[in-house]
């Protein structure tokens, strides 16, 4: 069962680590590849009574093991074809400017991951496109409203997944 382990790097910058045994990683790596498997598949699998799983489940949540339960949608079927990874170097950093363009990238529609970076960049997200007139416009916009805390802008458009990796534990 989930266990704290003593503090270790990875938890000085942010991130909690966990010690689960055999039975949690079989539950997270089984839920991973299908999230709506039930409590009774799952039971059989590991060989846990279904209030067993479900209990394990039920801590995992709690303690922020498992974060969300969740479908990875096809933007292309929503109108969507174009998908651009972008890599932002910030400049001329202050506490009201990065909090203001974290709040416009979290609000904008089509931004679907943000993330903070430790690294050559200091952001990273990605934007959803109609085409490449909406993304050269969707970028100008951003580029031109946030001029002075942008100073690099790497961006990398997907032409086809490869591949798209499970966790596995």
């Amino acid at each position: 069962m989930y266990m704290a382990e003593n503090p270790t790097n990875a938890e000085k910058i942010g991130q909690k680590t966990a010690k689960l045994d055999e039975r949690d990683k079989m539950i997270v790596n089984l839920l991973n590849r299908n999230s709506r498997l039930t409590l009774k598949e799952i039971s059989r699998e590991v060989g846990l009574s279904i209030d067993g799983v479900k209990g394990r489940i039920d801590k995992m949540k709690e303690t922020g093991v498992i974060e969300k339960f969740t479908i990875i949608p096809n933007p292309k079927f929503f109108g969507f074809p174009l998908v651009s990874h972008v890599y932002i170097r910030l400049q001329n950093i202050t506490d009201e400017a990065l909090k203001e363009f974290e709040r416009y990238l979290r609000n904008h529609s089509r931004v679907i991951v943000l993330m903070s970076m430790v690294g050559d960049y200091d952001m990273y997200f990605v934007i959803l496109a109609k085409d490449t007139i909406d993304l050269n416009s969707m970028k100008n916009e951003i580029r031109m409203k946030f001029r002075g805390l942008i100073a690099d802008w790497k961006e990398v458009v997907v032409a086809k997944i490869l591949k798209y990796e499970e966790y596995k534990f």
